[in-house]
């Protein structure tokens, strides 16, 4: 096992990370454009106060804006971590390694020790599922809050796993290591995900029930778990939901298929063959705003799994094998599970109607992340089918090569053209670390290039900040693709200092007025007032500044690290007892 670990692990990193970080062209994919400067403002925060102060917001870019209150950001989070003491390319890699092994692991697990399958089954199921398109393309194209996707079989490991000693203890340990790793989801900015991996949990613990495992446990674990997550990110989801609703972003249009074939197609394309290109996406996708590019669409799991299931499925019928009702009762509930990506993706304008008044989907610009649901199905299924061949342990290793020479051969062409210059963030990162000094914020800038003291120009973006400038067109999701919802940006004096009074006013956002306005007196996109003086100068500082909350939030706070901690306590407690008692036995 640990020998096919190590060659699967290098294949990957060769396939999926040395030729990306960075490029052929010296770039990187395109959204990282707004992670590496988010990540600089984090590590300014860092350097300035340790952990001892939250940054809620930040002077970093926008005149001011959200940056803790944002749901997408990750402070808390593995890649923002190690950028405390790394650049942010090495952050990436690493951080694509080790959540690439937490995945293969995880999977191997949750296979081998919950299905209870063959070692070779396993090792087939934890290099697939490692591979897949969706973890790999979107990380190379810098949707980073997605990194936290590979710790789906973790979690459904930990709600499923069987017990060699049950009691209530044990139960509750399980339950509370899946809800931390549910919670790091949400901190670590994958917010667009939690649906979706709960779902794809859903299905995993369905496969699990119609393999004649117990659910009854499971489904306690489950209840448990998700209490237990939603109050550890109590904090972020209060303040995440108050930041929300200042800003709508509900005016987009939510594209779909309006075609039968291409609504079951697109999927299974995506998963079993190639994804689609824009070119085809503007063809296939109706009422599209923005054009669908080719991440949107990898999946890519290769045709493996999809000849294994259909052999599966034939020996199946062949064999005639009966199905017990609660199977049936669970197949109904995995087709429905199913089902929903099609429909989310479905279009009819009565339809798109009734969507765009949900809660969270009418606030999507697209929605064919959900899909991603069908990856640890195919995943399992293809495992079950081969674990049922005699002479699997001899044909896993031809499998494992296959899957390696296509993945190896995919099409990337489209991620090595990618044009991010990180050249900018890179110096600044490398300039706070090697000087401890962090630049304080003096003025609004619209800059396009910069030039360093070494005479180097390079292009700016938001991470002008190493230079003391916050940059007014900035990328941030939060205002819309087109600063739609950027709050009186107008206001905003560029190229003059923050420190200038004009109408009583600052020239920097106060970004309190973005989440919680009426605590604060003020409109979303008001200004630091002339009174504010000394909460700007430590704004500005990367210090942080008080700010009024509602009594809500003061609670939430409370709840999630009492309940962080308590999780932590008992885990630790749990642990020495196991060690304690593992000893005993030995003596």
């Amino acid at each position: 096992m640990i020998a096919s670990f190590i060659v699967l692990l290098t294949a990957y990193y060769f396939i999926f990370v040395q030729p990306f970080f960075p490029n052929q062209n010296g770039g990187l994919g395109h959204d990282y454009e707004m992670w590496f400067p988010r990540m600089l403002a984090g590590v300014y925060y860092f350097v300035t106060n340790g952990v001892s102060v939250i940054p809620w917001f930040t002077p970093s870019c926008c005149g001011g804006t959200v940056f803790f209150a944002n749901p997408q950001y990750l402070f808390f989070s593995v890649p923002q971590f190690l950028n405390f003491y790394f650049d942010p390319i090495v952050s990436i890699k690493i951080t694509m390694m080790l959540f690439a092994t937490l995945g293969f692991l995880g999977t191997y697990l949750l296979m081998r020790r919950t299905f209870a399958l063959k070692e070779a089954t396993a090792i087939f199921a934890g290099g697939l599922f490692l591979f897949n398109g969706f973890f790999a393309y979107r990380m190379i194209i810098g949707h980073l809050g997605y990194h936290s996707f590979m710790l789906l079989p973790l979690i459904a490991y930990f709600l499923l796993q069987p017990l060699v000693t049950k009691g209530r203890l044990q139960e509750v340990t399980m339950s509370v290591m899946a809800a931390l790793l549910s919670s790091y989801v949400f901190y670590s900015g994958g917010v667009h995900l939690l649906l979706p991996i709960l779902l794809a949990v859903s299905v995993i613990i369905i496969l699990a029930g119609i393999n004649h495992q117990e659910l009854k446990y499971p489904m306690y674990r489950a209840t448990l778990a998700v209490f237990l997550t939603l109050l550890i990110c109590s904090s972020k989801l209060h303040v995440a939901l108050a930041t929300l609703s200042n800003f709508s972003r509900d005016y987009y249009l939510l594209p779909g298929i309006d075609n039968i074939f291409y609504a079951l197609w697109v999927p299974v394309k995506s998963l079993f063959f190639t994804a689609y290109t824009w070119v085809d996406t503007n063809r296939i996708f109706v009422n599209s705003q923005w054009t669908i590019e080719r991440h949107e669409l990898e999946l890519s799991l290769t045709f493996i799994p999809l000849v294994l299931i259909l052999w599966g499925g034939v020996n199946f019928f062949r064999k005639k094998i009966d199905i017990e009702k609660k199977q049936y009762l669970l197949l109904i509930a995995l087709t429905i599970i199913c089902v929903i990506p099609l429909a989310l993706n479905f279009y009819t304008p009565e339809w798109n109607k009734l969507l765009k008044q949900m809660p969270i989907i009418k606030n999507s610009v697209v929605l064919v992340r959900w899909y991603v649901i069908y990856i640890p199905l195919v995943v399992v299924t293809a495992a079950l089918a081969i674990n049922r061949l005699k002479y699997n342990r001899y044909l896993v290793p031809g499998l494992l090569l296959l899957l390696l020479s296509l993945k190896a051969y995919e099409d990337k062409s489209y991620y090595a053209e990618q044009g991010y210059d990180p050249q900018l963030s890179v110096y600044a990162h490398q300039q706070v670390m090697q000087t401890k000094i962090v630049p304080p914020i003096d003025k609004v800038s619209e800059v396009s290039n910069i030039s360093t003291p070494e005479g180097v120009t390079m292009a700016a973006g938001d991470a002008v900040m190493a230079f003391g400038l916050s940059q007014v067109n900035c990328h941030e999701s939060l205002f819309g693709y087109r600063h739609e919802e950027f709050k009186q940006k107008e206001l905003l004096r560029v190229s003059q200092p923050v420190m200038q009074i004009t109408n009583g006013h600052f020239n920097m956002k106060n970004p309190a007025c973005y989440v919680f306005p009426d605590e604060n007196n003020c409109i979303p996109g008001d200004h630091f007032r002339a009174d504010q003086k000394e909460e700007l100068l430590s704004f500005i500082s990367y210090k942080g500044y008080e700010f009024n909350m509602p009594k809500t939030q003061y609670i939430s706070n409370w709840v999630s690290l009492v309940t962080i901690l308590m999780c932590g306590s008992f885990l630790l407690v749990c642990w020495i007892q196991a060690v304690f008692v593992s000893y005993r036995q030995r003596s």
